[in-house]
């Protein structure tokens, strides 16, 4: 198609076309933009909603069961397993008591034994503290000790024999294997 309108008037039609490109350019813009709006204003609504729900929901939980309750379960657990493993039955040993029952009744007359500990979880080492008359009794009762065959081996510090009289010892014993 041939533009017979003078250059003049070329121009004004020119610049009507650019004016009415940029105002429905910029209306479609404008459009879109609103439209975007609209579809991110809406997310953001249902975002909110769902995030007043899990924040309720937190609460709740939280009134539920609280973190004092929650600590005192935990401390009252933590004690009962140590409970459970101070008189639990090694299996590859015979029982505490029968232990104790057989370190009492080597101890001759002048021994008094006051502590039993068992050293370390599964190590089958017994501490044993006591008071000796005199450094004679200490010495049978550690030989007695020695030759019983529940025993593999029985540690006395020289601490313990210094003293001629009134003699107040610790000792190791370590159990032999359980047959």
């Amino acid at each position: 198609m041939i533009n017979l309108l003078p250059a003049t008037d070329r121009q004004a039609l020119r610049s009507e076309y650019r004016h009415r490109l940029f105002i429905v350019g910029g209306l479609l813009t404008f459009g879109l933009t609103i439209i975007i709006l609209i579809i991110i204003s809406s997310f953001a609504f249902v975002l909110s909603l769902r995030r007043d729900e899990v924040l309720g929901q937190i609460n709740a939980s939280r009134q539920g069961f609280s973190m004092d309750k929650l600590t005192t379960i935990q401390q009252a657990i933590k004690e009962a397993n140590s409970l459970i493993k101070i008189l639990a039955v090694i299996p590859s040993q015979e029982s505490i008591s029968a232990v104790y029952r057989r370190l009492i009744d080597k101890r001759g007359v002048g021994i008094q034994l006051t502590h039993f500990k068992f050293l370390g979880e599964g190590s089958g080492r017994v501490e044993i503290s006591g008071r000796g008359v005199t450094r004679t009794d200490l010495l049978s009762y550690i030989d007695t000790l020695k030759t019983d065959t529940h025993f593999q081996s029985v540690e006395s510090p020289v601490k313990n024999i210094i003293r001629e009289r009134d003699i107040t010892f610790n000792l190791t014993v370590t159990l032999a294997p359980y047959k």
